[in-house]
């Protein structure tokens, strides 16, 4: 039985007799702009006010504890293994999340159809006029909570990804076996690039996979079939395998806008960062004790992951190249993904259009991983 979102049914061995509710990282449809888009209102840095919300996560020290996935066998979850110890009332509490985080996936969606530029001239250092703030937590949580993770995690001060020779590929017709070339070449410039970073933080885990599909798959995240509902790529944590929609993708950007095609994986990229880096953990844990802050806290990890998306490209600019389509890439970052100012607020997983843009830009204009702290701003950079 598929849900209302398009996907499939629940994933082989996932726990009866539980609601599977709707994937927490699905975004609107494509919403209709003009090209040019109107120009944005770009948050100008961190405003004055209220800190990161939440109090400490009480007794429970996250560092070097790993969490027993839902459902999967052993080397699924990133291969992690849990902890010897683990109380059945921890258990309890982390079911409801890290159940419907892993039967979800983060996606990446599209709220406009933009033009595209071809220049391939190079400049010495490529910057979009924008956002470049280095986000500073203003709480000191307990040492070893997961709050205290999520501000301080150790990939904040792994400085800059190492410059990488992308050029990009022809997207030719947008067909399958053109866009499995433009992927394949992108990935490997992605695994290049974070596996030093991994490196330094000591978890040297294998690259993820890659699948670019036109035909129904099967994942340990539930069934996806071609153009079904909004997806666009996501990244199962159950299998650590980026998905990509080569029809969805064609429909949404046709094979001139190649641009949103290197944002959107490189952002379900930095899905995989967080995973191994451990920020999604510390986030299941934070989450369960501040419920209230679900949807927030969800908007910071997906700005972040989009911000690891900007410290990417700027790893590639010069070769990409993206130093001469700079203003294409400030305009599509920040229209192509996120919600609407019409999406409810209780209804904003990833972020508003402008948010999106704004942490993409970041990323790419710092240039360093400690851009990406978005569990420290003030929750007006986040909406």
């Amino acid at each position: 039985m598929s849900s209302p979102y398009g996907y499939g049914g629940p994933p082989q061995g996932a726990p009866q007799g539980r609601p599977l509710g709707p994937p927490p990282g699905v975004l609107p449809p494509p919403q209709a702009g003009p090209w040019p888009p109107q120009q944005g209102q770009y948050p100008q840095g961190p405003p004055q006010g209220t800190p990161y919300p939440g109090q400490q996560y009480p007794g429970q020290q996250y560092p070097g504890q790993q969490f027993q996935p839902y459902y999967g066998g052993p080397g699924q979850f990133n291969g992690f293994q849990p902890p010897r110890k683990r109380g059945g009332a921890l258990r309890l509490v982390l079911v409801s999340f890290i159940f419907l985080t892993f039967i979800g996936v983060s996606v990446a969606v599209i709220a406009a159809i933009l033009g595209s530029d071809s220049s391939t001239e190079t400049t010495a250092e490529p910057k979009v006029t924008g956002p470049s703030i280095v986000p500073t937590p203003t709480t000191t949580p307990e040492k070893g909570t997961a709050e205290d993770f999520l501000l301080n995690a150790d990939v904040y001060r792994t400085g800059p990804l190492p410059a990488q020779n992308c050029p990009a590929a022809n997207l030719g017709s947008g067909s399958l076996a053109s866009q499995k070339v433009y992927y394949q070449r992108l990935f490997k410039c992605l695994n290049d690039a974070w596996r030093p970073i991994f490196k330094e933080l000591g978890e040297e885990k294998p690259d993820p996979g890659l699948v670019v599909f036109d035909t129904p798959v099967q994942t340990p995240c539930g069934n996806f079939a071609p153009l079904s509902g909004r997806v666009l790529a996501f990244y199962c944590y159950g299998n650590q395998v980026m998905y990509t929609d080569v029809k969805q993708m064609n429909r949404a950007f046709g094979p001139q806008q190649d641009l949103a095609y290197l944002m959107t994986i490189a952002h379900e990229y930095g899905h995989h960062v967080q995973g191994v880096t451990g920020l999604f953990y510390a986030r299941a844990v934070y989450v369960q004790d501040h419920p209230e802050q679900k949807l927030e806290s969800s908007r910071r990890n997906e700005l972040q992951a989009s911000c690891f998306a900007g410290v990417f490209s700027k790893a590639v600019a010069k070769s990409y190249p993206l130093t001469n389509r700079l203003q294409e890439f400030k305009e599509q970052s920040s229209n192509s993904f996120g919600e609407s100012a019409d999406t409810p607020e209780d209804e904003r997983t990833h972020g508003l259009a402008t948010s999106q843009g704004f942490w993409i830009q970041n990323g790419f204009n710092v240039g360093e991983n400690k851009a990406c702290d978005t569990f420290a701003v003030s929750a007006d950079l986040v909406k």
